[in-house]
């Protein structure tokens, strides 16, 4: 996923918010803390989808060795979800998870045998 912030826009608001005043610095610190927070936000949805597509890829694997090994990686992918999770609650953007489920739903036992069931759709 691309970053709806682009390059120009960050270059645009450091070089508007050059200077010495304490307005100045807020104003930076806040946008950088603005990006780093959307930057978190696109991991945490691409980790999500992560573990609907994993158990999928674990069914259909090849060898055992590589069922057992994706398993390993949901694993680390369920950690990593957490982790973010606790960091969004941490700084108060509980909403971002929020945004999730209203987005795309929360893959419920029934949903993920249904995808488990049929690959194909979705």
């Amino acid at each position: 996923m691309k970053s709806t912030i682009t390059k120009m826009d960050r270059k645009a608001t450091l070089q508007n918010t050059k200077g010495n005043s304490d307005e100045t610095n807020l104003e930076t610190s806040e946008g950088c803390r603005n990006i780093f927070v959307e930057e978190l936000k696109e991991i945490y949805f691409s980790e999500r989808a992560s573990i609907i597509s994993i158990p999928i890829l674990i069914q259909n694997a090849a060898t055992d060795e590589l069922a057992d090994a994706l398993k390993v990686h949901l694993q680390f992918t369920i950690d990593h979800i957490k982790r973010l999770e606790e960091f969004f609650n941490s700084i108060g953007e509980k909403d971002i998870m929020l945004q999730y489920e209203a987005m795309y739903g929360m893959p419920t036992p029934q949903k993920t045998a249904e995808i488990k069931s049929n690959p194909s759709k979705k």
